[in-house]
């Protein structure tokens, strides 16, 4: 059997390859096209949940899979999304909740509809419309024209005239505004414009594509790269582990968010050769001995990373083997295992962890 170290090396070599690998398979493809053809579609949290297929890629993708069933518990999550402190995502202990409801942010988005909805109608001239800003910017990310929202001036000028004179130096972007002139056109309609029922309907339809378009390839991209994951896992669950933690590492800050997660205790616990027995210990004085074994800032080096993660590799194929030589024991101390008792999980589920 390969080792841990070698098929980690093989799997990352060429990490994009392995990545397009995985989205290339059949099950993963056909799961990613009803994804990318239907979240589109969806306006409320009431329409994507009824979509269990859309529900579960999405779950999938942020690492949630396991609690997919518990629907009443993720549309807790995701009504009051993960913005907020206070939000209830943001209050539960692991922080894959606040990153999900972030990611489908249908509290926020359904704010920002009805406040345009209530106040839309409130405009009457071009000026005052591109002087309001929340329902000036919610029309420009509707028409997929936020990289022009600065040029008050030249949008001022075309509104009055009806009609795109110039050009803003992108053939898409001019394509987009002379479709927004189009429902916008204060020229023709003056300060009727805003009362076109077609106006409202057509922007926050817009709006809610765009929202989407916005979560799409993130969520692919973490959908893949799980699959890829649990691919490699099934054949050396140490690989994935440490797949799990290379990905995880540029946002850890502190031993809190290790202790919070099993998986990345396992890596940390293997490679710095810290005892199962320390599970047992008040959490406080487990964060402080991990503190003083692993310098967080250095994950964020990719060198540093790595050189930890070959660690880990080492460990793991000495722990899963026979004894290590004494030149490896030397290079890593002695091995380890990752045990996580009752007690601390329930610990960590008290806590309430900052960031990601």
């Amino acid at each position: 059997m390969i080792s841990t170290t070698l098929a980690y090396q093989a799997v990352t070599r060429n990490l994009t390859q392995s990545l397009e690998r995985t989205a290339e398979k059949p099950d993963v493809a056909t799961e990613t096209a009803y994804f990318e053809k239907n979240i589109g579609k969806v306006k409320t949290l009431d329409d994507f949940m009824a979509d269990d297929r859309l529900y579960r890629y999405a779950v999938d993708a942020y690492g949630l899979g396991d609690m997919a069933y518990a629907k009443a518990f993720m549309r807790r999550v995701l009504e009051e999304g993960g913005n907020s402190p206070d939000s209830f995502a943001s209050r539960l202990s692991d922080p894959r909740y606040r990153v999900f409801a972030a990611a489908f942010d249908f509290s926020g988005t359904e704010k920002q509809t009805q406040l345009f909805t209530d106040n839309i109608r409130t405009v009457n001239t071009v000026t005052f419309f591109v002087h309001n800003e929340g329902l000036f910017n919610y029309a420009m990310k509707a028409f997929g024209l936020e990289s022009i929202k600065d040029k008050s001036d030249e949008i001022m000028s075309a509104m009055h005239a009806g009609k795109l004179t110039g050009s803003f130096g992108d053939k898409e972007i001019d394509a987009k505004f002379r479709d927004f002139l189009k429902v916008y056109d204060f020229a023709k309609n003056g300060t009727r414009t805003t009362f076109d029922p077609k106006l409202l309907q057509e922007t926050t339809d817009r709006y809610q594509a765009a929202v989407r378009a916005e979560q799409m390839q993130p969520t692919v991209d973490r959908y893949v790269r799980q699959q890829f994951e649990e691919n490699e896992g099934a054949s050396n669950e140490n690989v994935r582990l440490a797949l799990y933690f290379s990905r995880k590492a540029p946002s850890l800050k502190n031993a809190f968010q290790v202790l919070a997660d099993p998986a990345l205790i396992q890596v940390v616990q293997t490679a710095l050769g810290i005892p199962k027995e320390t599970s047992g210990m008040d959490i406080d004085r487990q964060a402080d001995l991990i503190s003083k074994k692993l310098d967080f800032a250095k994950l964020q080096n990719p060198e540093e990373l790595q050189k930890f993660l070959t660690r880990f590799t080492a460990m793991a194929d000495a722990q899963a083997g026979p004894p290590m030589s004494a030149a490896l024991t030397i290079l890593v101390g002695p091995p380890a295992s990752a045990a996580m008792t009752t007690d601390l999980l329930m610990s960590i589920q008290s806590l309430r962890l900052g960031g990601m």
